[in-house]
């Protein structure tokens, strides 16, 4: 089930409505007025999700129709969950482990209070009782209840300590799985779904110049076909270790998708030419030789467009500008930065 989070933005005199109108909902089905059950049958009048809306209604239609374990199951549902990470293995899991301790502080607590209930029972004896075998009972009987309480401290403690070994290799699974989701596994460099990401952090600080450049292997397909896939995926390998060594606070590189690279340069058009001019550089002075006999087969060359972002245009306006310069590259002869609206370069 996928749940817009619930928001509730209402004004002092709006909410009151709800909260006249929620009420009396409750009240007729007999709900504990709860935090979570107050905020369910609010969102409910809202009219802020219809699915909520449909499942309170099927679970409570009436009175004594209410069930704690049902609401707080609708509270984690619409809820909780939607404030937990946008993972539904990773959403089950918190839940779980929220279940898992929270049984497990409710025995504590039990436990403590019938341990506090007894010792409260063994003072008024002390005071009272001049029996010594009632003493000596109900001396026994406290160091029992004491042995009890500890037994549910050392298991509390082993339920959080599990509870945290569980969360830790939750983490890491997210942490590997968010890795894979923003990264190009094969040129080990940031992906087009995080360049997206990054591109939009990008312009929206405008106090900064960003610049964008597309670059695209010359031939490459030629290359594939002739020599190979496993060559190509080589080149590409490359390539990806070029551009990662100039990943920085300012600069961000991605694989823009087949053998187009994206590199965003927060700084001036003139430093990004720089940058352009280098890869560029560095990509040609890889030589690509046979396996066996390491006889010179080819040079590798890349095209390169560059753009500074201009106020008020959109993410898809500056990569339709870089794409212009970078297939105008292409047709001026490949192996050259073409910088938009400025001139080439060679």
């Amino acid at each position: 089930m996928t749940v817009k989070r619930m928001a509730f933005p209402e004004d002092l005199r709006t909410s009151s409505d709800y909260l006249r109108m929620a009420v009396p909902l409750m009240i007729e089905r007999k709900i504990p007025p709860t935090p979570y059950n107050y905020a369910l049958w609010y969102a409910h009048v809202q009219q802020i999700s219809p699915e909520l809306s449909k499942a309170l209604l099927e679970e409570f239609p009436r009175a004594g129709s209410y069930d704690q374990d049902k609401s707080e199951s609708l509270f984690f549902e619409f809820f909780v969950k939607n404030y937990l990470p946008n993972n539904r293995k990773a959403q089950n899991f918190v839940v779980s482990i929220l279940t898992q301790l929270a049984q497990a502080v409710s025995r504590n607590v039990k436990g403590t209070e019938a341990y506090g209930s007894a010792l409260k029972d063994a003072m008024e004896i002390f005071d009272a009782a001049v029996d010594q075998q009632r003493i000596r009972d109900m001396l026994t009987q406290l160091l029992t209840d004491t042995a009890t309480v500890e037994t549910l401290n050392m298991e509390f403690q082993l339920e959080l300590q599990s509870a945290r070994v569980e969360v830790e290799k939750l983490r890491r699974e997210l942490e590997e799985s968010q890795y894979s989701a923003r990264f190009d596994t094969l040129t080990k460099i940031a992906n087009r779904r995080a360049f997206n990401d990054a591109f939009a952090q990008a312009l929206g600080m405008p106090d900064d110049p960003t610049c964008l450049l597309l670059l695209d292997l010359d031939k490459f397909k030629v290359c594939n076909d002739t020599y190979g896939h496993l060559t190509g995926d080589r080149i590409l390998e490359i390539v990806g270790g070029i551009l990662g060594g100039f990943q920085s606070e300012t600069i961000f590189v991605a694989r823009y998708g087949g053998e187009e690279f994206a590199v965003i340069v927060k700084d001036s058009l003139a430093a990004a030419q720089d940058i352009a001019e280098t890869i560029r550089q560095k990509v040609s002075a890889i030589h690509l030789t046979k396996k066996d006999t390491h006889d010179l087969i080819g040079v590798i060359t890349v095209s390169i467009g560059v753009v500074l972002a201009r106020v008020g245009e959109t993410p898809e306006e500056i990569i339709g500008r870089a794409d212009a310069a970078l297939y105008r590259a292409k047709d001026q002869g490949r192996n050259r930065v073409v910088t938009d609206g400025v001139g080439d370069a060679v």
